[in-house]
């Protein structure tokens, strides 16, 4: 959870303790039954020594039951965010879990033991195939794209401002890309990187840079580099170009998406929350600014699309809240309207496949310290409205992070 002028979380989070409510009658996980799965939602538990995937599976009616967490191989850590002194458990990035298209492979950083897993997705859950050193330091978000017949999967290491690739099997097992670890265009620590992610045909690579970021209670910057949007040429063979470094319009960018048009939708996560679209260039990998409006909210940090591409949801994590936007197809934004979330920080999202529900991580914060996790259910409307119909029981990951749902 990224914020530029966090100084009011320890309060304000204090004082956002009031909680959204379920639509009446609305169903918690345990109290649904009487239908089949037909997906899954999962994430991160970012836990040590071990780290873990929680499996949710999901019902048609859109509501949630608890399966089993599968063990990555690896462990979270309680030192990624900038403010994990203070509390802060979660890995403060996006995409930290993914999907691959197809809906047969996840993958998922280990930020505490610098590696990356890929897991086969199963009836039951998720059977773990293997995972490998990221060859950097604090990987916090992962990657994937097909790429002619390739399948490719990339991460990025905060820390060490590396991004690395590798090639998936048809079994969902990773091989290291050989020549495919680049440094960003602001490398090291102060970069503070923030997602990795492809353009929809996968002939770019982007990488948010969110720099400098304010500590409000040492009243002193962490991190030196400014707000950057990098982005990587994709050749054939998987590897990428040397980035091109793309300044940002708004304060600390964050969690983005392409539409298949080639408009990248960037959340700008300070405290005072905007977000931006911008029109890439795949030859050059300039990004042009398009528009940039209000957030609805402070800290917006995660976005996710509607399946047709013509609205946007994007949590904001300091005022526990989820704004939706119109879409035009050059990018043009309009805020249409703001729902509250459960619990009191509105953190990592996703939505089903067939695009009828979303799903949002909702971390319960008691002064700073994060405590419990649940995750809200939304089912989505053809205008991008939202209506809360039901929520899990409280799950045991206040770490939770990352979200992918099919």
């Amino acid at each position: 959870m990224p914020f530029k002028t966090a100084i009011v979380f320890g309060l304000a989070l204090v004082a956002l303790g009031v909680t959204g409510s379920s639509a009446p009658g609305a169903p918690r996980l345990a109290e649904t039954s009487g239908h089949g799965f037909v997906g899954a939602v999962y994430f991160q538990t970012n836990s040590m020594p071990k780290n873990y995937i929680q499996v949710l599976f999901r019902r048609s009616n859109g509501t949630l039951k608890k399966g089993p967490h599968v063990y990555t191989g690896g462990s979270g850590t309680n030192q990624a965010s900038p403010f994990a002194k203070y509390g802060f458990k979660l890995l403060d990035s996006a995409n930290s879990v993914v999907l691959s298209k197809d809906g047969r492979f996840l993958f998922a950083v280990n930020a505490g033991s610098d590696s990356v897993s890929s897991f086969r997705v199963k009836k039951k859950g998720l059977k773990l195939v293997n995972h490998l050193p990221t060859g950097g330091d604090l990987p916090v978000s992962v990657a994937t794209a097909k790429k002619g017949k390739k399948t490719l999967v990339y991460v990025v290491n905060e820390w060490s401002g590396t991004i690395a690739g590798y090639t998936v099997s048809a079994t969902g097992k990773l091989h290291k890309l050989a020549g495919s670890m680049r440094s960003l265009f602001d490398p090291g620590k102060a970069s503070a990187a923030a997602m990795i992610g492809f353009n929809a045909n996968a002939s770019t690579l982007t990488v948010s840079e969110r720099g400098a970021i304010f500590d409000p209670v040492a009243m002193s910057f962490i991190g030196s580099g400014p707000d950057m949007i990098d982005t990587f040429k994709v050749g054939a063979n998987g590897l990428t170009s040397a980035p091109v470094g793309n300044h940002s319009v708004g304060e600390d960018p964050f969690g983005f998406g392409y539409t298949k048009k080639n408009v990248l939708f960037m959340t700008d996560s300070g405290v005072n929350g905007t977000v931006s679209t911008y029109s890439l260039n795949p030859a050059t990998g300039t990004e042009t600014p398009v528009d940039h409006k209000v957030a609805g909210g402070s800290a917006p940090c995660w976005v996710v699309f509607s399946k047709n591409q013509t609205h946007a949801w994007v949590t904001n994590s300091l005022t526990n809240s989820v704004s939706s936007f119109a879409l035009g197809a050059n990018g043009s934004l309009t805020l249409q309207g703001v729902v509250t979330a459960t619990n009191n920080s509105a953190l990592d999202e996703g939505s089903s496949r067939d695009g009828r529900y979303l799903y949002v991580i909702s971390t319960k914060v008691v002064g700073t310290v994060f405590t419990s996790t649940l995750v809200d259910i939304y089912r989505t409307a053809a205008d991008g409205s939202l209506t809360h119909i039901g929520k899990t029981g409280v799950l045991p990951w206040p770490g939770a992070s990352g979200l992918a749902a099919s």
